[in-house]
């Protein structure tokens, strides 16, 4: 068969056609069609059977011979290249190869991946349904960001050495602007340099399981706890043992001998339970790292919505031997799609930290971290976190108030002092009608109505798995409060 009858131009798409007559030869070479030595139509030839410019076909012809598979060799003409021999047989093998990949059940993963996967997180909740974790987003000031925004992209220009690879750990306006914040709301202790800026919380947890644990080191989380850190320890393999919340004195009986490298825990508003780690629980907790040699991770996720008095101060500015790695997220405060964390290091782990983070690939934009910052030093965040704490609190109280008057026979819900979601235990008289908080919560969801079970934080196997309905409510309108609830209401009313 003639060459030209094997290959198909598009005279409008968008690939210019020596570009397609290019790739097409290419093909037939590499699937067999063309074997080494055929010699192919000279250009003037194939140009008249394709209708095409002579150009058109002698740019195909030199880029094939660039690449190898044509030779040109002067009066013999343009021929398949002896290397393309390499192709011969390989469609078949191609095939059977693929064959062989879809007889196999299941890829080959690493341990690692499979651990990790193994830990269950929702994909794509629903949006304004009491999603846990998801801020108000309406109200937050775009036009003022924007502006903050286009600010730090003139920075860069003023600035093109910022444009490069350099202040990996984090911009310095930004990590003086944490450190103020958080000395100043949260009592931490640390001075800029300890701060390390990176692309969300859970790359913040993977480097730390990274930086301390190797596979089979133990390790301890609460239990229970949340899913982002049981991912990032599984990922790292350790021995993990669950920190029991639903002991009376959980800090007073933490086991001896045990001696975990690494303990992680939410001390100021306990996630999922919302649990307050008192004082005399700090402090003991902090007793017990210093004798087993352990680092602590304090994840402080939301402390920045605290509705009745002052908040108690970190762990990390209790902390006197330099055990506590403190962990903050923008995703509250600001908005999650900013993807936004820090950690802030004790001493000795700033440079061993900043060299893993160095090689993670996980530092958030310079611009946008510039954009945080300014935003941050005028004063804008603080006047947002004020706003944003008066309409949670609203919020938590109209919902409560809801629940009372709509499920007060169902769910039995917690009242803390902050945050943006609130957790209701299942009455006896709901699990009576055969409720369990897995079913109920698929129920709700396939609704409208997003939640997430309280179970599902259990992950020990060693403990009564409580029976709650994580509920967020900070993205909420009042309304839309009334409405979701008076819907649950009726559902749960079902069975």
């Amino acid at each position: 068969m003639l060459l030209a009858g094997q290959i198909t131009l598009l005279r409008e798409g968008a690939e210019g056609l020596s570009r397609q007559i290019y790739g097409q030869i290419r093909g037939l070479i590499e699937e067999g069609r063309l074997g080494v030595g055929v010699r192919l139509p000279t250009s003037r030839a194939l140009a008249q059977d394709l209708n095409v410019g002579r150009n058109t076909v002698m740019g195909a012809y030199e880029q094939l011979v660039m690449e190898g598979f044509l030779v040109a060799d002067g009066r013999r003409g343009t021929m398949v290249s002896e290397a393309s021999r390499g192709f011969e047989g390989q469609t078949a093998r191609v095939e059977d190869a693929v064959k062989a990949v879809r007889q196999v059940a299941q890829p080959r993963l690493s341990r690692q991946a499979r651990h990790m996967i193994e830990v269950r997180r929702r994909e794509h909740p629903a949006f304004h349904s009491f999603q846990p974790g998801l801020p108000e987003l309406r109200s937050f000031p775009h036009d003022l960001w924007a502006r903050h925004l286009r600010r730090a992209a003139r920075h860069m220009q003023l600035h093109p050495d910022m444009g490069g690879y350099g202040h990996y750990s984090g911009v310095p306006d930004l990590q003086q602007a944490i450190i103020e914040h958080v000395r100043l709301a949260r009592g931490v202790v640390a001075e800029p340099e300890q701060v390390l800026v990176l692309s969300s919380a859970q790359a913040a947890l993977d480097l730390v399981c990274r930086l301390l644990l190797d596979a089979g080191d133990p390790a301890m989380m609460e239990e229970p706890g949340y899913s982002g850190a049981l991912a990032a320890f599984r990922g790292a393999q350790a021995d993990l043992r669950p920190l029991r919340l639903d002991d009376e004195a959980p800090f007073a009986n933490l086991p001896q001998g045990f001696d975990p490298k690494l303990i992680y825990v939410t001390p100021s508003h306990q996630f999922p339970i919302g649990r307050l780690m008192g004082l005399e629980e700090r402090l003991s907790l902090l007793r017990y790292a210093e004798a087993a040699s352990s680092y602590i991770l304090e994840d402080d996720y939301d402390s920045e919505f605290h509705f009745k008095g002052t908040p108690i101060a970190s762990l990390q500015g209790l902390d006197r031997q330099e055990r506590v790695i403190y962990m903050g997220t923008f995703s509250k405060s600001l908005m999650p799609a900013l993807h936004v964390a820090y950690l802030i290091m004790p001493p000795k782990l700033v440079v061993p930290g900043a060299g893993l983070h160095r090689n993670m690939g996980s530092a958030p934009s310079v611009v946008l971290q510039y954009a945080i910052a300014s935003f941050m030093q005028e004063g804008q965040f603080r006047t947002h976190i004020r706003q944003m704490c008066l309409l949670y609190q609203k919020r938590r109280a109209h919902l409560l108030a809801a629940l009372a008057r709509h499920c007060a026979g169902d769910l039995v819900p917690t009242s803390q002092d902050g945050g943006i979601q609130l957790l209701g235990y299942l009455s006896d008289a709901l699990l009576s009608k055969g409720w369990d908080d897995q079913s109920l919560s698929h129920h709700l969801r396939n609704h409208g109505l997003e939640n997430s079970p309280l179970s599902s934080f259990y992950w020990s196997g060693e403990m009564e798995r409580r029976q709650g309905l994580f509920l967020g409510y900070a993205a909420s309108s009042l309304e839309a409060i009334d409405q979701q609830v008076a819907l649950m209401a009726d559902l749960m009313a079902w069975r």
